[in-house]
């Protein structure tokens, strides 16, 4: 009788313990930063198990940041800069005979002459170091709230974990670089679109819409992006052992947030 009663406390005990941490209750050996690469596409949640141990960030990064650099420089280098322009603002107003009845033409000639008066250096180096740094300060909001949230549920996840989730769940944007790459490559003219760059985006898949602002949406939206946002969902569900409309609830929220935004300025 003795031993049954000594047996249930420990039990309770390893229960509570499980509940409160069970991804992390059995701790295991480094498994290499080529095995995690591989496993953040084949196996998640073993790349995740390893990145709440060692939460590595500098590999990533460079194997993200150097072909996105070098891809970026091959395009601003073959571009023709007269035609980029033309094409750039013409897709960034779609709505433009709305947009010259309601402004006139003075703001869009202003858009011009802002990006003429540069030179091609700069606008090459603006072009190319632009994305990576746009990437970048991406990764540093999302781990600055996820953190956010981490302390406010008490949990031991801190801002150095999440930034090196948000870097390794980046790793499919390495597919966006290789179709970005096959595309300049198929487009020597110079006259390749900065929205068709991109063949994996939702709009260059085949999905459209006669809807001005669904249309820019589809645009900016990628497969890889998509995939990421996938990765830190079943990250922060595994983490942080919460049901999926908690994990969706809280991941996606800054996105939802983002688009309501940009719909309200769009719209006004």
């Amino acid at each position: 009788m003795a031993l049954e009663h000594d047996d249930k406390p420990i039990e309770t005990r390893d229960m509570g313990m499980a509940h409160i941490d069970t991804s992390q209750s059995i701790k295991t050996g480094p498994a290499g930063l080529v095995t995690t690469a591989i496993n953040i596409l084949t196996s998640p949640s073993e790349a995740f198990t390893e990145l709440g141990q060692r939460p590595a960030k500098l590999f990533p990064l460079i194997i993200i940041m150097l072909p996105l650099l070098g891809v970026m420089f091959w395009y601003f280098t073959i571009i023709d800069f007269d035609w980029f322009i033309d094409d750039t603002l013409a897709n960034s107003f779609p709505r433009a005979n709305l947009f010259v009845e309601t402004s006139g033409d003075s703001q869009l000639e202003q858009a011009r002459g802002a990006m003429e008066s540069m030179s091609q250096t700069t606008f090459r180096m603006i072009g190319v170091f632009g994305g990576a740094a746009g990437m970048l300060l991406l990764w540093v909001l999302q781990a600055s709230y996820l953190s956010l949230v981490s302390q406010l549920n008490g949990d031991r996840f801190r801002f150095t974990h999440w930034f090196s989730l948000a870097v390794w769940t980046a790793l499919p944007y390495l597919l966006t670089v290789i179709g970005m790459a096959v595309t300049i490559s198929l487009n020597p003219n110079g006259q390749l679109s900065s929205f068709d760059l991109d063949p994996l985006t939702l709009t260059n898949l085949g999905i459209t819409s006669s809807n001005n602002m669904v249309s820019l949406a589809l645009n900016s939206v990628s497969l890889t992006q998509i995939w990421g946002v996938v990765l830190t969902v079943l990250a922060f569900k595994q983490w942080l052992v919460s049901g999926w409309i908690r994990a969706l609830s809280i991941v996606l929220a800054p996105y939802l947030l983002i688009i309501g935004v940009s719909a309200y300025f769009l719209i006004s």
